[in-house]
């Protein structure tokens, strides 16, 4: 007859036992790397360490400009400067959706209320959804970005109850930030140099000229772009909607949501994605989809004219 199998509940608890000191000992260490990483990014305000962020929100401009890679690369703030009498920053990001822009608004606002933020739209689509890894690092202490993170995410809870989880692969590029002390962007304009590659413009004359908006836009992205409005309405903050140029014509994704928002809370909107005077000229674009430091130039040029009117 063979002998019955079975698990005696010492160990049981033994496992038991085993599993809670090694969670005790990942929690003590994970909360040990948090606090030195902290205490690095919080004190960094610029490079590539994403701590930009904390040069955003602890400046007081008249104005700023919000949105994704576009905004990043195309609005020049010193032109702005110049044409509106206001002081300017350029807080675009590259890769960042809405979400992010309202986190980045909300902290903002906890210490200054500017007069005016240009808001590239563009930023709606699910693709940009990785982009809100960069307000992980304020969820323990600014109860605004945690609620942000929790209703894009069910799991942060979990996720966040290990610190080190709020700089997730940054560990290496906030040393590197903090140890270098890495100014931030003087203007937060990122200008890029050099123009196409004569066989994108080809491959692009060969295709289809138009560009498909029919990608789906995120459900989240467009919640947080109307509670972006919404504040903005609240504090008494101009808000202005801008679609810089493409090198193909194109419209931002979403438009007709984006025209729905902006009629809701009575905001102008500046579309130049379809401009003669940009589209299909190689010189002033480094790909497609961006200006080079000449186009984003002449365009910030033209755009700061045009807002000057729209202010009036």
């Amino acid at each position: 007859m063979a002998r019955p199998s079975y698990i005696s509940n010492s160990s049981v608890n033994q496992v038991a036992q085993k599993a809670i000191v090694f969670l005790a000992l990942s929690w003590i260490i994970s909360s040990s790397i948090y606090y030195g990483l902290n205490y690095m990014y919080m004190r960094s305000y610029g490079g590539n360490s994403g701590a930009q962020i904390n040069h955003v929100i602890r400046t007081q401009y008249d104005a700023y400009i919000f949105g994704a890679s576009r905004a990043s690369h195309h609005y020049d703030p010193s032109i702005i400067e110049g044409k509106l009498g206001l002081s300017c920053f350029n807080a675009g990001d590259d890769g960042k959706n809405a979400t992010y822009q309202f986190g980045i608004l909300q902290m903002l606002l906890k210490k200054h209320t500017p007069k005016l933020i240009i808001y590239e739209i563009g930023d709606l689509t699910p693709s940009l959804d990785g982009g809100t890894i960069d307000l992980y690092p304020y969820y323990y202490n600014d109860p605004d970005i945690r609620r942000i993170l929790i209703v894009r995410d069910k799991w942060a809870k979990v996720k966040f109850t290990f610190p080190l989880y709020a700089y997730n692969r940054k560990i290496f590029n906030v040393s590197k930030g903090y140890l270098k002390s890495s100014p931030p962007f003087r203007t937060g304009y990122r200008p890029i140099p050099g123009v196409m590659h004569p066989g994108e413009v080809q491959r692009i004359a060969a295709s289809a000229k138009s560009i498909s908006t029919s990608e789906l836009v995120d459900s989240h992205a467009v919640s947080s772009l109307c509670s972006f409005a919404n504040i903005c309405r609240d504090r008494g903050i101009d808000l202005i909607f801008s679609y810089s140029p493409s090198y193909v014509p194109s419209k931002p994704i979403g438009m007709d949501v984006i025209h729905s928002i902006a009629m809701d809370y009575n905001i102008p909107v500046m579309l130049y994605g379809e401009t003669p005077q940009f589209s299909y000229k190689p010189q002033l674009f480094k790909d497609a989809g961006h200006l080079n430091d000449n186009g984003a130039m002449l365009f910030t040029d033209v755009f700061a004219d045009s807002l000057a009117v729209v202010l009036r």
